[in-house]
């Protein structure tokens, strides 16, 4: 028994020497980014407007959102595109459902029109088209690397995109990622890049769901374990040891201890997942939290505070001598 209390004190130890040799340094704020509200994909579910595209875009900023969320996949000849699932899912005109967005070219993709487009006109967008939208229209960007086949090459062509865009990119837009270690090989090649880690419970049996081919036989082996595990590292290791800018939660883990946690720690919380604008809760529009909606945004901005027009502090120097006379009086009485 001592042995073995021996043996897990050192692994604990090494363990833990490890991770402080790996961590990485704190990565530029997010904090100025609270109570901005992104455009979830632009737009979901909005007729006539595909989502992930230019006009999805430009239904978000026209409808007052401070910021775009997208999704970016690559294509059979590693180009960075911006499309949510890993198949094409009954979305393109023509093209099986079951046909990998990695299998088609560019060229291939821009012939593709989506099924949610009544004009047939739209495309596909690449990320460099998207990155120049946002950059014209003052919005920021959450750049989600959704590829898992070749995570680090998709990475790895994001990080080309900071490099000519830097003055936007490093200050404007932030990579976010279920995948820790698309975060970590990101921050490690460009220190000045903003990295957010998305978890949220039973995300491994979601992507089993989904047909994802492409997740490793460790976590097929045993999703309920990795359904505890891999929250848990993204929650309370990977913020830390990735220097992370922002953490972003699925909306339903949201907590008041977790924002002023994060909070004291420099980081910015990111909700997602909302499906109904009642489920933001007026506690998730404080201080040190930015929120994406589908649609409807103006339900989800922080309302403004009361104007305070007493700028000479006449009300507060009035409640002050309000209450020194009540204690006044309870002195008394006693």
């Amino acid at each position: 028994m001592k042995f073995a209390l021996l043996l897990g004190g050192v692994g604990a130890a090494l363990g833990w020497s490890y991770l402080r040799h790996i961590q990485l340094p704190a990565g530029p704020s997010r904090l100025p980014w609270s109570g901005v509200v992104f455009g979830h994909r632009g737009c979901r579910g909005v007729t006539g407007i595909p989502e992930n595209t230019l006009e999805a875009f430009r239904y978000a900023a026209a409808h007052g959102c401070g910021g775009i969320e997208c999704d970016a996949r690559l294509t059979k000849d590693n180009e960075v595109v911006l499309f949510h699932d890993a198949f094409a899912s009954g979305h393109l005109r023509g093209v099986p459902p079951m046909r990998r967005i990695d299998e088609l070219t560019l060229f291939e993709l821009r012939q593709c029109r989506f099924m949610a487009d009544p004009t047939e006109k739209i495309c596909i967008p690449t990320l460099e088209e998207a990155i120049l939208f946002c950059r014209d229209n003052n919005l920021r960007m959450l750049i989600e690397v959704k590829e898992l086949k070749r995570a680090y090459l998709c990475t790895d062509k994001v990080l080309d995109l900071y490099r000519r865009y830097s003055d936007y990119m490093h200050d404007q837009t932030t990579l976010i990622s279920f995948h820790s270690g698309i975060l970590y090989h990101a921050r490690r090649v460009d220190k000045k890049v903003a990295v957010c880690q998305l978890y949220s419970t039973n995300v491994v049996h979601s992507w089993l769901s989904q047909n994802i081919d492409t997740l490793p036989w460790v976590l097929r082996l045993c999703p309920a374990l990795w359904n505890r595990v891999l929250p848990f590292v993204q929650e309370r290791i990977m913020p830390w040891v990735a220097g992370c800018s922002m953490v972003g939660p699925h909306y339903g883990l949201f907590t008041e201890v977790s924002r002023r946690r994060w909070v004291t720690r420099n980081i910015c919380m990111y909700l997602w997942g909302f499906e109904r604008a009642e489920q933001c809760t007026p506690a998730m529009r404080q201080p040190g939290v930015c929120i994406s909606g589908d649609d409807h945004y103006e339900c989800f901005v922080t309302p403004k505070p009361p104007p305070n027009y007493d700028i000479f502090g006449d009300r507060q120097r009035e409640l002050e001598r309000e209450q020194e006379e009540a204690y006044k009086r309870l002195r008394i009485d006693k």
